[in-house]
């Protein structure tokens, strides 16, 4: 073998005998077939093609993988680097394994030192630091063999550089050599320990660094450049490939999967579970994107620059209603776009969503994210501790606590170990004014705040999506000035958004005319129409053509479709979209009652609750048994959904939610400045309104349970068995969670005979239909020893408190008990009569006299109960 390579390896032998005698015959235990097999000693070339050959093989079967769970920061970093070169070099193995067995086996140290990692610690830094360098040598050097060592001219007049180059490739086997022997059970030797002498691993690598300076110097100026810029660019690939990262990724996760504990510990899985909320599901209920598309944010530099920077920062993308900034946040997670540090970095998301009480709260979003920082990292599950600690003191409430959640994550963050943390919170307008607030101080506090000294490793980076609004851009103004906010405005890319909207109008008119119900010169008048309009954007053009795709008879000639698209504004606007839709339901009185229904529900309705719901709804009195209820058959309902609301509504995974936030606002009073402008459907709807429609459903199911069921069939349930329920009432278990919410928020009259059934469900005798589920948090209450008062005080009916008080005699233990209920849920209007009614402020509980009613209410952080 006449190349550099074969000959630097001599020169090694030659130089390091006793180093080299130890590599090769480790070298052989590798190449060797089965133990107890006897063949005939083959030689060194031999070997070295077996070897390279069984590595190559290694590397096709991903027996590469190893499990990084648990390993030192270091570590992982390193071991990030050096399979991002194996997978980069797989082609210059490949082609080296006949041809030039000795650089094939150059290629492959990385391969030896892998397989060998699991034994690495972090006093092994150095020594890895050292073999990182050579590698990034080898691709130099590669490089300049290709591009310059090759030609002719090289050959006759560059003989002192290629003497000069083999010296130093002899010097990165043996440095390759002294690293993989050191690891290997070699280091438990005797004679090994003479061989390797110290482990100066730096000052080695420094004197390397010497001769590769030298061999550089002896290449001309421009070549130098030439084959410096393509190093550089070979880095950069190595570094960035999407291709490189995925494959990296995959087997980490494989790696999890196998390694993850179970969570032995029970504290530990108390914790996950107390934390654990379907945060996939609301990320994968947004549409995956389509090639090509969201290539704006992409190639962005501020977005390269916020993501490859090695410290904290917020990005914020702001982009009106419709322009896809949740299918591109999906798609930054999905495709593993926010990080190119796979094994150091650990990636949480959160999608608010208005009109889900799931998620609208920053505190779901802050324990969504801390699930995912202990599911999902790297550094084993000696990173609870700390979190551990907290759900001792907090118990399951830990996952409502804003305070505690906000720092578990900073303690995490600034753990040596966690590496790179990077956070998506999605349609953050959409989470709750509170929670915004919240936030965004506790955003100032810490990255205005954080010291350079203290938080130097620390990486923790949110990237927040939302549509512009003054009030955001105020609240990070303090984060622009500390230079730790980036800001990247949607609707200033819009050319380039309107282009990538084409790509869609493209892949979903070739889905509509896949049973070819509308010929291809349709097909195109009506892709060249949408593509015509002006200020486009994908909510738009994909109501505009979910309309086409439900009706596609209806453009089948070109006349039809003109007449259409001439219907239209100048300016496409989403209202005019959704009156299309809403004006095709099959009945407008029931159409606008399921459409109250889900405006108005707390999360978002199964099939079964909202068919109930909107038959109990739709009644005029309440029915006279729960056997009479007759909702839609089970089947069929979600036609009628359909038939009703068309695309405005959408079922996801066996539930309802409307199409997009811009439906809730379009179909709420006061939700858009906006007139109705002659529309049938804007504005129809008030939350009042909305409310009321949906405490009289949650009323009357939870009547006609109490009537129709014993006590004994509810008061005693687990919360698990209380859940199985659903199956014989699919309604109870939203119902008796939230009838009291609607009802509080609802337009009720003081006469109206709501209120009647709102009383009657804080007689003790009925409050075990929804009592259990109601209260189900708060595990140490007896509530079935609480009277009416008590328990009208803790669903904070103020209506319904004042009608007991005034027709009852003072009570003034009851009233008492009362009164504590009410302080400590913070309902001052409840409090307020009560005191009116005679309860004693100054007496405290049963058995615990030394805490008041105004104490508790201290406590609980209800300073106008308080006053």
């Amino acid at each position: 073998d006449p190349s550099i390579w074969a000959r630097a390896f001599q020169k090694f032998c030659e130089s390091r005998p006793e180093l080299a005698a130890y590599y090769t015959e480790h070298l052989d235990s590798i190449g060797n077939s089965a133990p107890g097999e006897k063949k005939a000693k083959p030689s060194l070339l031999q070997t070295i093609d077996q070897i390279v050959k069984k590595l190559h093989h290694h590397r096709e079967q991903k027996q590469w993988k190893i499990s990084l769970v648990g390993k030192d920061i270091k570590i992982r970093e390193q071991a990030e680097k050096f399979a991002k070169f194996l997978l980069w070099s797989d082609p210059i193995v490949k082609d080296a394994l006949s041809a030039q067995p000795y650089a094939a086996l150059a290629w492959s140290g990385v391969s030896f030192l892998l397989s060998l990692l699991t034994t690495g610690s972090s006093q092994h830094t150095a020594m890895l630091d050292g073999f990182d360098v050579v590698n990034n040598m080898i691709v130099y050097w590669h490089i300049c063999e290709e591009t310059y060592l090759k030609t002719p001219r090289a050959h006759k007049l560059e003989n002192n550089l290629v003497v000069a180059v083999t010296k130093l490739y002899s010097l990165l086997i043996e440095y390759q050599a002294r690293a993989i022997c050191h690891l290997s059970q070699r280091q438990l030797s005797r004679a090994w320990e003479k061989v390797a002498g110290g482990n100066e691993w730096a000052e080695r690598i420094e004197q390397i660094k010497v001769d590769n300076e030298r061999c550089k110097s002896m290449i001309d100026t421009v070549r130098e450049q030439q084959i410096q810029a393509k190093y550089d660019e070979q880095l950069r690939t190595m570094q960035e490939s999407q291709i490189i990262l995925d494959k990296i990724r995959q087997a980490l996760e494989e790696s999890k999967a196998l390694s993850q504990s179970h969570y032995a510990d029970q504290l530990e899985r108390t914790l996950l579970h107390d934390l654990a909320s379907d945060y996939e599901g609301y990320k994968n209920s947004n549409a995956r994107r389509v090639k090509g598309t969201c290539e704006w944010f992409f190639q962005d530099p501020r977005f390269h620059k916020w993501r490859d920077v090695g410290d904290s920062g917020v990005l914020w993308v702001s982009a009106g209603s419709g322009c896809g900034k949740s299918v591109l946040s999906r798609a930054l997670i999905d495709e593993g776009r926010l990080s190119t540090h796979v094994t150091t970095s650990t990636v949480c998301h959160f999608f608010f969503k208005q009109g889900d009480e799931r998620r609208t709260s920053a505190a779901s979003a802050l324990s969504a994210i801390v699930h995912q920082l202990f599911t999902r990292n790297s550094g084993g599950s000696n990173m609870m501790a700390n979190a551990i600690c907290r759900h001792r003191s907090y118990g399951s409430s830990l996952a409502s606590n804003f305070t505690e959640l906000w720092d578990i994550i900073v303690h995490y963050a600034r753990s040596p170990d966690a590496g790179e943390v990077v956070c998506i919170l999605d349609a953050f307008d959409e989470c709750d004014e509170q929670g915004r607030k919240a936030l965004l101080e506790q955003f100032q506090g810490f990255y205005c705040l954080q010291s350079s000294m203290t938080d130097s490793h620390t990486r923790l980076k949110f990237l927040v999506t939302s549509r512009p609004y003054d009030g955001l851009e105020l609240a990070l103004r303090k984060l622009s000035k500390a230079g730790k906010l980036a800001h990247i405005e949607g609707d200033s890319m819009w050319r380039q958004i309107s282009w990538e909207i084409n790509l869609v109008i493209d892949d979903r008119m070739s889905a509509i005319t896949a049973p070819a119900s509308i010929d291809n010169s349709c097909r195109d008048l009506i892709s060249d129409k949408l593509k015509s309009m002006e200020h486009r954007t994908y909510l738009w053009v994909c109501l505009t053509l979910d309309r086409i795709e439900k009706t596609p008879s209806r453009f089948c000639r070109a006349r039809d479709i003109e007449e259409f698209f001439s219907s239209l504004r100048p300016r496409p606007e989403v209202s005019q979209a959704y009156e299309g839709i809403l004006s095709g339901g099959a009945d407008r009185k029931q159409t606008e009652m399921l459409l109250s229904i889900i405006a108005a529900a707390q999360r978002p309705l199964t099939l079964d609750e909202a068919n109930i719901a909107l038959t109990l709804a739709l009644d005029d009195t309440m029915p006279a048994s729960i056997h009479d209820v007759n909702p839609w058959p089970h089947d069929r309902f979600k036609d009628v959904v359909q038939s009703l609301c068309g695309s405005f509504v959408t079922v996801s995974d066996g539930e309802l939610s409307l199409f997009h936030q811009t439906a809730r606002d379009f179909l709420l009073v006061g939700s858009n400045s906006g007139s109705r402008d002659g529309g049938t459907w804007q504005g129809c709807l008030t939350l009042p309104q909305s409310h009321s429609s949906m405490s009289r459903s949650c009323l009357y199911y939870l009547r006609l349970l109490a009537d129709n069921t014993s006590s004994n069939s509810f008061a005693y349930l687990d919360p698990k068995e209380y859940q199985t329920l659903q199956q014989d009432y699919p309604f109870l278990s939203y119902a008796a969670a939230h009838w009291s919410t609607h009802y509080l928020a609802a337009s009720t009259t003081p006469d109206s005979p709501d209120k009647d059934h709102a009383l009657s469900l804080c007689n003790p005798a009925h409050a075990h239909v929804w009592a259990p589920k109601h209260l189900s948090r708060v595990h140490f209450l007896r509530w079935w020893a609480w009277s009416d008062l008590a328990l009208a005080s803790y669903t904070g009916l103020a209506p319904v408190v004042e009608d007991i008080l005034s027709h009852c005699e003072k009570r003034g233990t009851e009233h008492g008990t009362a009164l504590r209920i009410a302080d400590a849920r913070g309902y001052a209007g409840v409090v307020a009569l009560l005191l009116e009614h005679g309860a004693d402020a100054s007496r405290g509980a049963r058995g615990n006299g030394h805490t008041t009613p105004p104490e508790v209410a201290e406590v609980g952080g209800h300073a106008e109960v308080v006053e």
